[in-house]
């Protein structure tokens, strides 16, 4: 809307006056034509002649009027008359959040509140609007709860817009403010925007932080007694936790806050819409949360109406106290596709529940084997019992099907395993083996019902078995054999199993998501992001428990977001408190975050729940191996072998424990367990390792060169590259600080070229190419790594490991070769938070930037976070480099020697060794 010359104030009459408001004095008034209130901002006289108020006046009309959005004011007019300019917008009946915020605002108005402001924010980013004045006098509330963004002043058109905006350029012109200058409130500005620098849609998100932050607090973030010292803080402050103030709100909630009030906006969301889509989910993830409460099974006194017994409730979690075995069904109908999978899918049925647990295989099989069985034998009735009275469970379930010509007769009951009563019994009979699923389905969902579960929570979390899985039989068998395969440890064998039951079914989800996981176990993550992609894209057609799951390995595998991964897996382990799978996946994603003491404490708690599960020893072997706690680890593994469980991840771990202990024979022994597997590639990457952490070049190349090869063969592809990438690593940071020789270094980027390109070439993984893009920003290759960053920023745009972790180590490795080692510093600042996840290269390339700032001090903290934590990365050739980078920085004889104790064997020409031994000698001489 352009401003009128013949707009005339008798078109309004004004009632009474609201107050000040941005630039101008508020007034309420009543449009005669259209006989409505409005809003009558005018600009005093005195200002009109003065063009940066007028600008700014406009400025603020000419942005409002170009937003369309419920949550935004609307602009009716914008006028002069007699030199007054003057805005007319709708009115507004309701009070300001600061008005709003001096009564107590329940969380559920909160959460409304900074949804339909985010709404509004994210309307006026996508049309290139910065708000950059977001305060809660900013923020109006109507009665009925809908919220309005007001006093678009200081508004600004970004510079990569939308087509439509770009040709506003006289409009742009107008709006653009100059930087160094401050604008905005002071209590709520960005750090930029206190420096007087330029910014952009992340600037709101911080002020929007502030507001939120204020709301659920009571109090901002960043005070002080004067603007000096509230800018200060907004620049250098780190907020009070929110959890010390409001202890109770939900976790996701502190950590969207925190994600909002980021110093550095690389750090904070992207964009609005993606703080507006968490928000969302903490919505819904509240409501589901809220459903359960509901639906929660009571302690409760039977009544007359029924004589049945019940199992026993918790009142504290909501659900069964005691487990149920579930047991073999006796199949007298002849046909074999029976065997095993109408268990496996009975436990899909009832793990819908949230209130009941079922006791795992995994502990059946090894109870069986305490008892003198097989761990393989079928589980009859009359060994159910003594299992159950064995492990002190209540009840157990069992099953029959039996067939006459067409007909199939189905049964369930659960019976007391104490007494021998039964609990409840459900009867189903079809017309043909195709409709035996659907017929499972209706005598598990009765069967809950006798087992004391509400109608409602029956209702809320039960679909047809069916639907959760696969209509095939066949399907379902082959997926059953694939899991026993995973829950002995085999990581490679149950690929055949899962794929062929995906030839039967394409929409089996479950199937897509167990064959991701195997992939992800392996390392071959471009595989599992495609297979759980292929699951997120049917999630609305499985049970609640598997939707959760698909949902987290969607963020965990595909988009890479960290923290709604772990969201995500606090919320199902939740809801279905029984179950170890949630437990697994945290412990696993704690370790690759590098929160190892989380880690290990997930992992115990599975192996609480399931203490026969080899996944479970692994997850928490591996983070006891990162902690350093080498002993706890063995004695964690042994435990493991005593149950029959085992896994090439046991032997690769036990392997480098070995190796940090100096015990040759074990080291042999682990590599011995791979000879004649199809796995054999992972030896000859442990040897890779151990060679090139000792200096030794020459073998480490051969074993590397091998155990790429014999993993290119073996059709693991993303894994032969990485270890190609890897190796791209060691070429470069074991040359790096060594001083050559002009003709040398272009000789070193030679080398790296072709050892990069044959990793690419091999698979373009995301780690593959973090890691080749890490080498040649290092290698002083940096067009090249920039290329690659870009390619993944695209294909990942909100992985977490990519953004706070790998490209703010390949920035800051640029900046280094640059030489500019202050800023690659800055960069690293951002990779803190992940860094124990980083394999020791930004604690590395830190300690290196400190030493060129002659920060010595500094430097050595850097590395001794290396040196004092072998385990994080327990083959790292960064590990000997760091010993040599303090005995740089601390000119020390004794720490030299130590160097040279660890590469006593290495190849007498490499670079690092002999430009060391010349250090060395000078402080001799």
């Amino acid at each position: 809307m352009n401003p009128s010359k013949e707009s005339s104030f008798s078109n309004y009459n004004i009632i009474s006056q609201l107050g000040a408001g941005g630039m101008g004095e508020v007034f309420l008034a009543e449009d005669t034509r259209l006989e409505r209130k409005v809003a009558l901002k005018l600009l005093p006289q005195k200002f009109s002649a003065d063009s940066e108020p007028l600008n700014r006046f406009k400025q603020e009309a000419k942005a409002a009027s170009a937003l369309n959005h419920p949550n935004i004011i609307t602009v009716y007019e914008i006028g002069e008359h007699d030199g007054t300019n003057f805005i007319a917008t709708e009115y507004i009946d309701g009070k300001t959040l600061r008005e709003r915020m001096k009564q107590r605002l329940t969380f559920e108005e909160i959460l409304s509140i900074t949804i339909q402001t985010a709404e509004a924010l994210s309307t006026a980013h996508t049309a290139g609007i910065v708000h950059r004045d977001i305060k809660p006098e900013n923020i109006m509330i109507r009665p009925d709860g809908y919220v309005k963004v007001l006093d678009f002043g200081l508004a600004k058109l970004t510079e990569n817009n939308n087509a439509e905006i770009d040709k506003e350029d006289a409009t742009r012109k107008l709006v653009k403010t100059n930087p160094g200058v401050v604008m905005g409130t002071v209590s709520y500005m960005s750090p930029e925007q206190a420096r007087g620098k330029d910014i952009d849609a992340r600037s709101d998100v911080f002020s929007f932080g502030i507001v939120l932050y204020e709301m659920l607090a009571g109090n901002v973030p960043f005070a002080g007694e004067t603007m000096t010292d509230i800018l200060s803080a907004i620049i250098s402050s780190e907020p009070a936790p929110l959890a010390d103030s409001a202890p109770h709100l939900p976790r996701e909630l502190q950590r969207i806050v925190g994600k909002t009030l980021k110093k550095k906006r690389e750090q904070r969301y992207h964009s609005t819409k993606d703080l507006l889509n968490d928000l969302k989910e903490l919505r819904d993830e509240l409501l589901l949360e809220s459903k359960l409460e509901q639906t929660a099974v009571p302690n409760r006194v039977e009544t007359s109406q029924t004589s049945q017994p019940r199992l026993s409730t918790n009142s504290s979690s909501g659900g069964i106290k005691d487990s149920l075995l579930l047991t073999e069904f006796e199949n007298s109908t002849g046909e074999a596709i029976f065997d095993q999978t109408l268990k496996t899918a009975l436990a899909f049925s009832l793990t819908q529940s949230p209130f009941l647990d079922i006791f795992p295989d995994t502990k059946l099989r090894q109870t069986l084997v305490w008892m003198g069985h097989s761990p393989t034998e079928i589980v009859t009735k009359d060994l159910a019992r003594e299992i159950c009275l064995r492990q002190n469970l209540k009840a157990y379930i069992t099953g029959t099907i039996s067939s006459f010509g067409s007909i199939y007769v189905l049964t369930l009951e659960a019976v007391n395993a104490r007494s021998g009563e039964s609990f409840g019994r459900q009867f189903e009979q079809v017309n043909s083996r195709e409709e035996v699923l659907n017929a499972l389905s209706r005598a598990a969902t009765g069967l809950r019902e006798h087992l004391g579960e509400s109608l409602s929570s029956i209702e809320k979390f039960d679909m047809r078995v069916e639907y959760i899985t696969t209509p095939s039989l066949e399907a379902l068998k082959l997926y059953t054999l694939g899991q026993e395969q995973s829950a002995l440890g085999k990581t490679l064998e149950p690929i055949t199993f899962f794929k062929k039951a995906l030839e039967l079914d394409p929409n089996f989800a479950s199937t897509y998501v167990a064959l991701a996981v195997t992939y992800i176990n392996t390392n071959q993550w471009k595989q599992g992001a495609e297979f759980i992609s292929k699951a997120f894209e049917v999630r609305d057609s499985v049970s609640e428990n598997e939707k959760l799951r698909i949902t987290y390995f969607y963020y965990m595998i595909v988009t890479g977001e960290l923290d709604k991964a772990i969201n995500t897996l606090e919320l199902w382990r939740r809801t279905y408190p029984s179950q170890s799978v949630p437990l697994i996946n945290l412990a696993d994603t704690f370790e690759r975050i590098g929160q190892f003491e989380k880690s290990a404490a997930a992992a115990r708690e599975a192996i609480q729940l399931d203490n026969n599960n080899a996944i479970s020893y692994i997850n928490l072997g591996s983070p006891l191996l990162k902690l350093s706690r080498f002993a706890e680890l063995k004695e964690t593994f042994q435990k493991a072998f005593e149950k029959n469980l085992d896994s090439d991840i046991f032997h690769e771990l036990l392997h480098i424990v070995a190796f940090i202990e100096n015990d040759e024979e074990a080291m042999k022994e682990n590599l011995a367990w791979f000879s004649g597997r199809n796995d054999e590639y992972v030896a000859l990457n442990l040897q890779t390792g151990t060679a090139a952490f000792q200096g030794q070049w020459r073998k480490a190349q051969d074993f590397a060169r091998r155990a790429v090869e014999l993993a290119r063969r073996s059709n693991n592809p993303e894994i032969a590259a990485l270890y190609a990438a890897e190796q791209s690593l060691r070429i470069v940071f074991w040359s790096s600080g060594t001083g050559l020789p002009s003709g040398e270094e272009n000789q070193l980027k030679a080398v790296l070229k072709t050892q990069t390109n044959n990793a690419l070439k091999l698979e373009r993984g995301t780690f593959v190419i973090a890691k080749v893009s890490l080498a040649l920003s290092a290698g002083g290759m940096s067009s090249e790594a920039r290329s690659l960053m870009d390619e993944l920023k695209k294909e990942r745009p909100k992985d977490t490991i990519l953004n706070e972790l790998w490209f703010p180590t390949i920035r800051a490795a640029i900046e280094l070769q640059n030489g500019r080692a202050k800023e690659a510093v800055e960069e690293l600042e951002i990779a803190e938070r992940f860094e124990k996840a980083g394999e020791f290269y930004p604690q590395y390339i830190c300690a290196v930037c400190f030493l060129k700032l002659n920060k010595t001090k500094e430097a050595l903290r850097e590395f001794d976070k290396i040196l004092n934590n072998r385990g994080e990365a327990g083959l790292s050739s960064i590990y000997p480099l760091a010993q040599l980078g303090k005995a740089r920085a601390l000119k020390d004889k004794t720490e030299y020697e130590k160097f040279f104790e660890l590469w006593k064997d290495a190849d007498k020409d490499m670079p690092a060794l002999v430009a060391a031994k010349k250090e060395y000698d000078e402080l001799k001489g």
